[in-house]
């Protein structure tokens, strides 16, 4: 039998053509530049001694079998190494492939090459006779084994084509596909050498294609890119560490100061003291209000804000949220209106946080910029087919409309309304605060949670905003009327002045700051109960061994020993009176998702500073009870 060499001399002229023009005009070197120069002259080697084989198995009764059967392992062992190195070029273009490809390719590359030496003592895969080539029963292993590669390389590029443009990915994948198909041809053909051919054919496709200086530019481009993203990404993670830093720096102060001044509000009789006290409430807690919303921009923009769905009553989210605004309304005389369809579900499931944040920033949005008239609050929920989502359960869309009777928005600046730090028409509403970022977190949130918000407003008359959410329902009942249950809420609602009385418990607060001991034990006064307090971990440490408490109030950012080490240390000593004590963290970090870690860590609740009254009772109450 005669083969056909041309095919393989042709493929080595270009080859060696390109490898010359590589070393001297065309290019200068890169990591992709040398692994195509390797992978030209592996195929440069590999074709030379499958011409030479060619060559010794039409003339084999003239050779040695033993030196026939060596010159053929030669030429099967220099085609394992044309993949190797192909295997290596393309893996340069896929840095996120991994090891384990990495792995698996080298041990299919181990497998053939173990399978070529084995064969000249067992002539599994082809043995002269005679001088004769003869295939072995076990020959087509060896292909397999080098398809296998192929396929697991193709494998890889398709798994990790995100790391390249679809282009590059495309011509990869040719280059993977040209050698197979002349493989497969020479299989079928038997007398035509083209397996060289078509490795020459891949090489030229990886050089001009993907290591021209277009591509250099493009890759450098990229590079560059990518470690400015790299850089954007430490900056912003090193910007939400600064932020939560100065949260818990400044909210500690402030903690301190809203404390004591609600000790005044308390205490005092002195009707002029106690206006002087109100206007700090009102100042500190519109400072907090800014500190949040500042908080809230960095997570949403870090990526690092999290929706915490649970169920929630949406009465007692309306409730929050007329409280909070009715007394901002009253102050200048507006007619704050909830209405609701009183047929709607009871519960949803969602995150109450963010949604009880929407209401209250486009009802305070509402308020800040209507001077007379009325600000509305319409809540409603359409049915929607459940077979849309995933898990099972009944689904709609939970709509909130605020309307005002305010100063309206010009149609031009309607595109400008949800910019963060943007105040339409500041010189005119310069007597407005705000910072101009609620409305540009409330559609962040919106659109967090599946949503879209509209805003209609015609200038001088008033403004309407509309957000629209997927909920799922938590319960069919009824809700009701929401003015109608406020009112009956009324009736049985304790007065802010009445306390918990808990006479022979005895808690414990744990703070480094000895004015938040002092502010809480003033909140506490009222309610009877023996308390202790310690100004470390380690202080809170050794007093829990030595007296049994109800309740332990832990500081979390503390020197030397922290909150949260602190509880462990209680929680985890069973010889310790109170390793079952319920431990609430104290905590001035107002960061997203905070309260679930601390929950998730064992603590039996979490309070953010600066700690109010109500809530402080109401937690006193349900670990009491």
């Amino acid at each position: 039998m005669y083969y056909n060499i041309s095919f393989d001399i042709a493929a080595i002229l270009v080859l060696i053509v390109l490898a010359v023009g590589m070393n001297t005009v065309l290019y200068t070197d890169t990591t992709g530049h040398k692994l195509v120069r390797r992978y030209m002259y592996s195929v440069i080697f590999c074709a030379v001694t499958d011409v030479i084989t060619a060559y010794t198995i039409c003339y084999g009764y003239l050779i040695p079998d033993t030196l026939n059967l060596i010159l053929n392992s030669i030429y099967q062992y220099s085609s394992v190494l044309c993949v190797a190195v192909a295997m290596r070029t393309i893996l340069n273009y896929y840095p996120s492939a991994g090891k384990t490809s990495v792995m698996i390719n080298r041990l299919l590359l181990y497998l053939l090459v173990a399978f070529i030496t084995v064969n000249m003592f067992t002539g599994w895969m082809f043995e002269f006779t005679n001088g004769e080539y003869v295939h072995g029963s076990l020959y087509m292993i060896a292909y397999a084994l080098s398809l296998a590669v192929v396929f697991h390389m193709l494998y890889v590029v398709l798994i990790n084509r995100g790391d390249r443009p679809g282009i590059m990915s495309r011509i990869i994948i040719l280059f993977l596909f040209l050698p197979t198909v002349f493989t497969v041809i020479q299989m079928i053909v038997g007398d035509i050498l083209l397996i060289a051919f078509g490795e020459a054919f891949s090489a030229l496709i990886m050089l001009f294609a993907l290591e021209t200086p277009d591509y250099r530019k493009l890759m450098k481009t990229m590079n560059e890119l990518e470690i400015a993203r790299e850089e954007a990404n430490v900056a912003n993670r090193a910007k939400s560490d600064f932020l939560a830093s100065m949260s818990h720096e400044i909210r500690t102060p402030i903690n301190g100061i809203l404390g004591m001044n609600t000790m005044i509000l308390k205490d005092s009789d002195d009707w002029q003291i106690t206006q002087y006290a109100e206007n700090i409430r009102a100042a500190g807690n519109s400072l907090l209000s800014i500190i949040n919303d500042i908080l809230d921009l960095s997570k949403i923009e870090s990526g690092r804000m999290e929706l915490v769905p649970d169920d929630y009553e949406l009465f007692s989210v309306m409730n929050d949220c007329y409280q909070i605004n009715r007394i901002r309304a009253k102050d200048k005389n507006l007619e704050l209106i909830f209405e609701n369809d009183p047929d709607m579900p009871a519960v949803y499931f969602g995150d109450v946080v963010r949604i009880r944040q929407i209401m209250n920033n486009l009802l305070s949005n509402g308020i800040k910029y209507t001077a007379k008239g009325t600000v509305r609050l319409s809540v409603a929920f359409g049915d929607e087919d459940s077979g849309s989502h995933e898990d099972d359960g009944e689904y709609g869309t939970l709509v909130i409309s605020v309307s005002d009777t305010g100063i309206g928005i010009k149609e031009d600046d309607l595109n400008n309304l949800f910019e963060r730090f943007t105040r339409l028409e500041e010189n005119k509403n310069k007597h407005i605060e705000g910072t101009g970022l609620g409305l540009h977190i409330t559609q962040q949130l919106v659109y967090m949670m599946n949503g879209r918000i509209e805003v209609k407003s015609e200038y001088g008359v008033g403004s309407v905003f509309t957000v629209s959410i997927p909920q799922k329902v938590g319960d069919r009942r009824p809700m009701g009327e929401f003015a109608v249950r406020l009112k009956e809420q009324v009736n049985v609602v304790k007065n802010e002045s009445d306390t918990i009385k808990a006479p022979g418990k005895t808690v414990l607060i744990v703070d480094d700051v000895k004015m938040n001991i002092f502010v809480l034990e003033g909140l506490l006064r009222d309610t009877q109960m023996r308390i202790d307090s310690a100004t470390s971990g380690q202080e809170a440490v050794n007093m829990s061994k030595e007296t049994k408490y109800d309740i332990i109030f832990m500081d979390q950012q503390m020197p030397q020993m922290d909150g949260t080490e602190a509880f462990h240390r209680i929680r985890d000593d069973k010889d310790n009176i109170n390793h079952d004590t319920p431990v609430v963290v104290l905590t001035a970090d107002a960061i997203v998702g905070a309260r679930a870690g601390y929950l998730k860590e064992g603590f039996a609740e979490y309070l953010s500073k600066p700690v109010e009254q109500k809530e402080l009772l109401n937690v006193v109450e349900e670990l009491l009870s």
